[in-house]
C-alpha cells in the first residue's frame, strides 16, 4: 500500500491520521481500519469516546494498584495537566540525556539542527525523582499524584495513560531483570 499513516504530534500526544492523495485511495484507506465506520456516525462517535473513558479509567486503577512497585522513575517523559484551581499551567517531566553528536554525522547544517533541539531538550530538563503519593476518588474517578513533592490534583486522562503505560513498561522491564 503507497499510503501512509501520518503522524501528528500534539500536545496530547501522537495520533495516528490516514493520509492519501486521491479522494478513492482515501477512501479505501479510511475504510480499512477496524474503526471505519459507514453510517450512525454520532453513536458510533458516542461509543469510541466512551470506550477512551474506560480506558482511563482503567488505567487509573491500574497505576493505584501497582506505582509502588516502580523501582525507577528517571525515565518517565509525561506533561501533567491537571485542574488544581481552574486552569493551570502543565507542568513537564522530561529527563534529558544528551545525544552523541558524532552519531549523525559531520554536517555543519545538520549539526546546527541538532545543536538547537539538544539546547531546547537540555532547558526542559526537570526528571522525575520521586512519586510519593497517589489518589484515586472512586467516587467520581478524580486522580491526582504527587511527583517531586509537586501535588497535581484531577490530572486529564492524556497524563494518566502515560503515566500507566510508563508503570507497565516498568513493571515488565523488572520482571524480565533489564
Amino acid at each position: 500500500m503507497k499510503e501512509s499513516l501520518n503522524w501528528i504530534n500534539g500536545i496530547h500526544g501522537m495520533m495516528m491520521r490516514p493520509c492519501s492523495l486521491s479522494q478513492k485511495k482515501n477512501d479505501k484507506i479510511v475504510h480499512s481500519s477496524k474503526y471505519s465506520v459507514k453510517e450512525n456516525f454520532l453513536q458510533e462517535y458516542q461509543d469510541h469516546i466512551a470506550a477512551l473513558q474506560i480506558v482511563a479509567e482503567c488505567a487509573k486503577v491500574y497505576i493505584s494498584k501497582n506505582w509502588k512497585k516502580v523501582k525507577d522513575w528517571s525515565e518517565l517523559n509525561v506533561v501533567i495537566e491537571d485542574g488544581r484551581g481552574g486552569k493551570t499551567k502543565p507542568t513537564e517531566y522530561y529527563n534529558y540525556i544528551p545525544k552523541d553528536r558524532n552519531q549523525w554525522g559531520k554536517s555543519d547544517t545538520l549539526g546546527k539542527i541538532i545543536d538547537r533541539i539538544e539546547k531546547k531538550n537540555k532547558n526542559k530538563h526537570n526528571p522525575v525523582v520521586s512519586v510519593s503519593k497517589v489518589v484515586l476518588d472512586p467516587t467520581d474517578g478524580d486522580f491526582s499524584i504527587t511527583i517531586n513533592d509537586n501535588e497535581h490534583w484531577w490530572i486529564s486522562n492524556d497524563s494518566v495513560i502515560v503515566i500507566a503505560a510508563y508503570v507497565e513498561k516498568q513493571l515488565k522491564e523488572q520482571k524480565s531483570g533489564k
